[in-house]
């Protein structure tokens, strides 16, 4: 190849490499970048409030015997929550009917728009410490009668039992005297209740012996009492203290006793 040839192949070759970075400028100056972006999705908990209701839905209330009922219409309610404020307002309590000193099962009511709600109270006995109780042997004189014990006296049951007893418990023994007749004279039985456990115990009802009066006998003179004093009797001679002396020694120590106030033998 001459050197004209090689010149022409030079410069097509050159205008063609223009063509096509030429080319390629056009290309990218039409082409939009793309951009890359990355997204968060960001979620809040909402706190959603319950869906109210007003339907009335009662506890069981259990307590115990002598213990105050709530005045509280909120405590008797099961679904307290899911009643709106202005309903629970509008509610009535009634717990007339329920005798919290005396252990059963008794009804109260919750009224609302008229309409009203029953439930139930249980007022149960207290739980008692567990005696034994030891019941005495009562020997009680015909026409006496037997103590009660009650409020006037303490509940006072130391007649009947040997157990020292705490006032709950007092106030939680029944006793029974209905077969004791205290105007005859017999042998009963009598009962007391405890903690659900009955006990039996013995009552002796008697007449008692009339008394004997006692008899003082009259004391009998001793024979020392009976001493001639100064005296002479059948033949003896006594001095002032009734000792026999002889009848020299008589008239020395009773000289005054010239006569004998017993006449001499022979």
């Amino acid at each position: 190849m001459n050197s004209k040839q090689k010149r022409i192949l030079s410069i097509t070759l050159a205008s063609w490499g223009i063509i096509m970075v030429g080319s390629g400028l056009a290309m990218n100056a039409s082409i939009h970048p793309i951009i890359e972006t990355s997204y968060s999705l960001s979620v809040n908990n909402l706190r959603v409030n319950e869906s109210k209701t007003n339907e009335i839905v009662l506890k069981e209330i259990t307590i115990e015997i002598n213990n105050p009922l709530s005045v509280n219409v909120k405590d008797y309610l099961e679904n307290t929550d899911q009643i709106d404020e202005s309903t629970l307002k509008a509610l009535k309590l009634d717990t007339s009917m329920v005798k919290v000193n005396e252990a059963g099962t008794y009804t109260y009511t919750i009224t609302f728009k008229k309409k009203k709600y029953n439930g139930t109270v249980i007022v149960k006995e207290k739980t008692l410490p567990v005696v034994e109780l030891k019941l005495k042997e009562i020997k009680l004189e015909v026409g006496k009668a037997l103590p009660i014990p009650n409020e006037a006296n303490n509940y006072d049951y130391s007649f009947y039992l040997e157990n020292d007893l705490t006032d709950e418990m007092k106030k939680n023994i029944t006793l029974d005297i209905s077969s004791v007749n205290t105007s005859v004279d017999n042998n009963y039985k009598y009962y007391i209740t405890y903690n659900g456990t009955r006990y039996q115990g013995d009552i002796t009802v008697y007449t008692p012996m009339p008394k004997t009066p006692i008899t003082q006998e009259t004391p009998t003179p001793s024979k020392e009492e009976n001493k001639p004093s100064c005296e002479q009797a059948n033949g003896k001679y006594y001095d002032k203290d009734g000792n026999e002396v002889s009848e020299e020694e008589f008239k020395n120590v009773c000289p005054s006793s010239s006569k004998s106030k017993l006449p001499l033998n022979p």
